[in-house]
């Protein structure tokens, strides 16, 4: 999986510090999805057409975010990187989205500029990876504490995409390596996304 310590914290922090308040669209009606979630059961089925139909994602990151730490999610602001209109099922546009559970919706809060793509595609050559869909994580604390449940909730998620069956995820530090060779972070404010890709037992 993936380990990190307190210097490795402190290295982050300090290199992406002026990054780390980037304001997103306000949402609007227009960049609004509207998903189903079962609330009292973890009944999470499969899809055909693409990765994720709309549904079975927003249960899963409800089952992952909204209960098993919900304090701890308000705190880092999970949200949603899709950078290809099939991947996700029922949610037409690419852009960053948050899920919210409590209404049942998906909101757009962001586009994803043409430079943005290039800059991602960077970023996964250097893991070896190709997605068209990332899980972001802000952290608005630097403590250990903050970072262990951080992977906590990174292994719950990959435990739930077990579950569903043939999609798996990498977790990186979303920086990358620029044509001037300085290290920029990918997403401000986001520093760790963790992207979801079909494995070979995935299914259309």
């Amino acid at each position: 999986m993936v380990e990190m310590n307190n210097q490795l914290m402190q290295r982050i922090f300090v290199t992406y510090q002026d990054q780390m308040n980037r304001d997103y669209l306000q949402p609007s009606t227009s960049h609004i999805v509207a998903c189903s979630i079962e609330k009292h059961h973890k009944n999470i089925g499969k899809t055909r057409d693409s990765l994720f139909h709309k549904n079975t994602l927003a249960q899963i990151l409800f089952e992952v975010f909204d209960k098993f730490e919900p304090e701890f999610i308000q705190a880092v602001s999970p949200l949603i990187i899709k950078l290809n209109q099939d991947v996700v099922t029922g949610i037409p546009n690419n852009g960053v989205y948050k899920l919210d559970a409590d209404n049942e919706i998906f909101v757009q809060l962001d586009h994803i500029e043409s430079k943005q793509f290039q800059e991602v595609a960077v970023h996964q050559k250097q893991l070896g990876i190709k997605s068209n869909l990332g899980i972001s994580y802000k952290l608005l604390r630097k403590d250990k504490e903050t970072l262990d449940t951080l992977i906590k909730v990174m292994k719950k998620l990959n435990y739930f995409l077990s579950l569903h069956g043939g999609v798996e995820s990498t977790i990186a530090i979303a920086d990358f390596v620029s044509e001037h060779q300085e290290k920029k972070l990918l997403m401000p404010p986001y520093i760790f996304i963790q992207w979801l890709y079909p494995t070979g037992n995935f299914r259309l």
